[in-house]
């Protein structure tokens, strides 16, 4: 029996998970189920749960959870040994104040980006290439702390251009673009503030952008994500370094909410073919 938490694909059995814990039959269910697809949006409880059972799951959300947060990826780029920008890991404004005294003689080559542990979309992320855009990066990440969200990352800054790779992983299909400055001088890009796409920029980049994205799939069992990367330009051999991975993101870039789902169905009957299940049992609603 087939078991789907995922509004969109219908199967032997679907559940719409609510915002509330599991209820008896949910869980008597979980436990006879030979296969189970969760939603996007999973809740970690759901994770967890289905987890404990020796059961195919798509997607895979292990290291969603075991490495959550910016803070999070960064260790687990350092684990499993994935080419990323230099990373500092701060847990408190207090920490970064006490290593730095005299801010006027960081150790960080200016410019770097701080970014604040669960940003999204750039927010909580600042670009800083003095003393004051350093105070207001830690004013805000003081606020953050206030509010029960703390820790951060120092990070390097790599001259792409405001050019960030984004390497989309559906199951086994990994598609790219660019997400690029919307204006000349804009150095933090994203889609929502005027980034532009673009799928045709730098093909051989994106090639290597594939390739890394494919490496990382295989080591990590991610499956269902975008990795974002950027490129040192004024390098001569240019390597993807993993800036951050997505486990929401647009589908713009992939033609769209329907063609989203498309692939993703697609994904999800390979995925159930691989396992030896019926791959024809699931519906896209």
């Amino acid at each position: 029996m087939i078991l789907s938490f995922h509004p969109c694909f219908e199967t032997d059995i679907q559940i719409i998970p609510g915002s509330g814990p599991l209820n008896s039959s949910d869980l008597e269910t979980i436990t006879r189920a030979e296969a189970i697809i969760l939603p996007q949006g999973c809740r970690e409880e759901l994770y967890r749960t289905c987890s404990k059972l020796d059961m195919p799951i798509f997607p895979d959300y292990k290291m969603r959870f075991a490495y959550p947060g910016k803070v999070g990826q960064s260790i687990m780029f350092e684990n499993f040994d994935i080419p990323h920008p230099g990373t500092v890991i701060w847990n408190s404004v207090k920490e970064f104040k006490k290593t730095y005294p005299d801010m006027k003689a960081l150790s960080q080559k200016l410019p770097f980006f701080i970014k604040d542990d669960r940003s999204h979309e750039a927010d909580g992320i600042f670009f800083i290439n003095d003393i004051p855009s350093l105070l207001k990066a830690l004013e805000h990440l003081t606020n953050q702390e206030r509010m029960g969200r703390p820790g951060f990352v120092s990070q390097e800054y790599v001259a792409s251009g405001g050019n960030v790779l984004r390497a989309v992983i559906i199951g086994k299909t990994i598609i790219t673009y660019w997400k690029r400055p919307g204006k000349k001088g804009d150095i933090i890009t994203t889609i929502s503030k005027g980034a532009i796409i673009d799928h045709q920029w730098r093909p051989d980049l994106q090639l290597k952008g594939v390739n890394r994205a494919q490496a990382l799939s295989r080591s990590t069992g991610i499956n269902l994500a975008a990795v974002d990367f950027v490129f040192n330009l004024s390098e001569e051999n240019q390597e993807p370094l993993a800036l951050e991975i997505n486990y929401f993101f647009g589908r713009r870039g992939l033609g769209g909410m329907e063609n989203y789902y498309q692939l993703l169905f697609k994904a999800i009957k390979n995925w159930l073919k691989d396992t030896g299940l019926d791959a024809e049992s699931v519906i896209l609603v």
